[in-house]
């Protein structure tokens, strides 16, 4: 003879109120999470060469939105044009940027910076402008007194200095600095 218990029903009304708040629970920390990610974070995928071989093509970045202390040597995706720009950060407001040619090296504030992210050297035509604008840019890098990035602004290159082709990154050595309000995020992770 088999004997069956059963769960009386108060106990299995405790039972189904109980798994119904921890469902209800579950589905409000999913949305926030989802929300939460939304807005203070972003993912893009690289397209391109120009942070080359920092990053490849195809290679999917986590990015903050919010929070975030701007330092030199940061890569962060920026709005240009009504696309995304990957790039990495060489000066901020009120630093002075120059270019030694002879030691192929930026300076920045007087000091030599380190960029231990490049490996292939500079193309020949690197710094060659293709228009007036470039030329005052390139001018004003090459000079004794050196470009002063103007506050809200920011000097960044992309880490291939020597694309095939002889194609050179489209960033502020030619182009000038970039308004530090175009940022769409700061990366943190790459995948």
């Amino acid at each position: 003879m088999e004997v069956y218990t059963y769960i009386d029903k108060p106990k299995r009304k405790k039972y189904v109120v109980a798994l119904n708040v921890m469902l209800a629970v579950m589905i409000a920390i999913i949305l926030v999470l989802i929300i939460l990610f939304s807005t203070i974070f972003a993912t893009i995928a690289v397209i391109g060469q120009s942070m080359s071989p920092t990053l490849a093509e195809g290679d999917k970045l986590l990015l903050v939105k919010y929070g975030y202390k701007l330092q030199r040597g940061d890569i962060i995706v920026f709005q240009r044009e009504d696309k995304a720009n990957v790039k990495r950060i060489l000066g901020l407001e009120g630093d002075i940027i120059q270019f030694d040619l002879d030691n192929l090296t930026w300076i920045v504030n007087g000091k030599p910076y380190n960029e231990e992210y490049v490996k292939n050297g500079y193309s020949e035509n690197y710094f060659t402008p293709s228009n007036q604008s470039e030329k005052e840019v390139v001018d004003a890098i090459l000079s004794k007194e050196g470009l002063t990035v103007p506050q809200g602004q920011m000097f960044v290159l992309g880490d291939n200095r020597n694309i095939q082709g002889g194609k050179v990154s489209v960033d502020s050595h030619t182009n000038g600095t970039f308004d530090t309000s175009s940022i769409i995020g700061k990366v943190i992770k790459i995948y």
